[in-house]
């Protein structure tokens, strides 16, 4: 049976689920403490990453139940991608039976790879489903000046692509106004209004985050797959390599202990083995060439035997 939608937010009747989503250092803390008007998560001044596990925390704002979860960054400098990718799966639970806002929070301010990767980072680890609740909000607005907001996310043709894609638009908090500054918030949560009306009041689910998780082990089984298939390759392009290389060498180091052909390179050379062939092969071996040819042939074979015996025990 197919899951009712909630009714949308009005008057604080309904309770509203927002996740802070963000690489490290956006400001995704900070910004949970502005939208709750206290300080609900740990902030702090750091080279490395302060939010570790997901963290949930309530309040009533402008008469409206919130519950917000904060997240981990996105380029943890302590936990992997794999562990930042788990822990993050955790804020549906937290936010049970789902959010109805994702808040990607960006640093206003030059266009980093961190900040280009986390625009990718919400579709790989929640689907692209997740974009229908998302809504951008960007930090430090006081650096923008009297930059429009929206004419700082046209500067970047990927950041502008991706916000047109959020179903909630953009919004811009200036986290230094303190937490008495409440209109901010309040416009805010105005969009998440909107945004829940034109979902239904519905919610990212579970069987969203499940169908997300899906199609990343798919997608690891194929590269894994892929990546097996060019070894397999490669192994025997080396095995083949490596039987030419010693047949030769065993046959050059044979012709060569014969007497056939010198040691070296030259058309002077190449001439006389040829005729120097012709008159061995006109008369049988003697015990002694047969010995030299054997021995030459074991010499030069040993080279390369030498030469790629890290691949051999490979």
């Amino acid at each position: 049976m197919a899951e009712k939608p909630e009714s949308p937010a009005a008057g604080g009747c309904a309770e509203v689920r927002v996740v802070l989503l963000g690489h490290t250092g956006s400001g995704r803390s900070s910004s949970g403490n502005t939208i709750l008007g206290r300080s609900a998560f740990w902030t702090d001044v750091s080279p490395v990453s302060v939010t570790k596990h997901c963290q949930r925390s309530e309040g009533v704002v402008d008469g409206r139940s919130l519950r917000v979860i904060d997240t981990p960054g996105f380029f943890h400098t302590c936990l992997s991608p794999d562990e930042v990718r788990a822990e993050l799966s955790r804020c549906v639970e937290l936010s049970a039976p789902g959010p109805h806002a994702f808040l990607l929070v960006l640093r206003a301010g030059r266009v980093t790879r961190e900040c280009s990767a986390a625009l990718d980072w919400i579709t790989a680890a929640f689907g692209p489903q997740a974009l229908s609740f998302t809504i951008v909000l960007i930090t430090c607005g006081d650096a923008l000046g009297a930059k429009p907001a929206g004419d700082f996310l046209k500067e970047s043709e990927e950041l502008w692509e991706f916000t047109c894609r959020c179903a909630g638009g953009y919004h811009v908090f200036d986290n230094n106004k303190g937490l008495e500054e409440r209109s901010q918030v309040t416009e805010l949560l105005k969009k998440v209004d909107l945004l829940m009306e034109r979902n239904a009041g519905a919610h990212y689910t579970a069987d969203m985050l499940l169908q997300a998780d899906t199609a990343i082990c798919h997608m690891q089984q194929k590269i894994l797959g892929e990546n097996q298939e060019e070894d397999e390759e490669a192994r025997k392009r080396a095995e083949r390599l490596f039987w030419y290389e010693l047949l030769t060498a065993m046959g050059r180091g044979a012709v060569e202990a014969s007497g056939v052909m010198e040691k070296g390179k030259g058309k002077g050379k190449k001439v006389k083995a040829v005729q120097r062939v012709a008159a061995i092969a006109s008369t049988p071996l003697s015990i002694t060439t047969a010995a030299k040819v054997m021995g030459g042939a074991v010499r030069e074979g040993a080279k390369v035997l030498y030469k790629q015996k890290k691949t051999l025990l490979h």
